[in-house]
């Protein structure tokens, strides 16, 4: 299958999917609700200005994952101090090990060094060999309630 990514749009049937996944892969163990969450991530959407950017994937034509370049990770950040982040890499089930996430990271990494980004961020608290395997480095661990991440960077060369 033919994988493509492209800039996810607001008000979309694939922005409602990628709202869907984020908040069940990232929120809905906590306080946030799905509403409050979908609407956050539908107002990035719109507000999206070249620079902060939101990226679909799609795999034979059907939406298979999502990706976020961020300003200011506002979601449990444990670095309020640096930025920008790459955000929300969700790859839906049907579509895993198939170097989706990868692409998608690429494609953010990417998009970063074309608005002139130097270091990109990101915390994680499952899927730290992962990213290290694409280039990516700790460094910090940390506990944030209860729950154990890591914060990794990666240095990126600009165009």
């Amino acid at each position: 299958m033919s994988l493509a990514i492209r800039r996810l749009e607001a008000d979309t049937p694939a922005a409602e999917l990628a709202a869907r996944w984020r908040y069940d892969a990232f929120f809905a163990d906590g306080g946030d609700t799905f509403e409050s969450s979908r609407a956050a991530l539908l107002d990035f959407l719109r507000g999206q200005d070249g620079y902060e950017i939101g990226l679909i994937a799609e795999c034979g034509g059907q939406p298979a994952g999502l990706c976020l370049f961020v300003r200011a990770e506002a979601d449990a950040n444990p670095r309020p101090d640096l930025t920008p982040w790459l955000a929300a890499l969700y790859v839906a089930p049907d579509f895993r090990r198939r170097g989706i996430g990868g692409a998608l990271v690429k494609a953010i990494e990417d998009h970063a060094r074309k608005v002139g980004t130097a270091t990109l961020h990101l915390y994680t608290s499952e899927a730290e060999r992962f990213y290290a395997g694409l280039g990516w480095q700790t460094r910090q661990r940390f506990i944030q309630n209860g729950d154990r991440f890591a914060l990794m960077v990666r240095a990126l060369s600009t165009p």
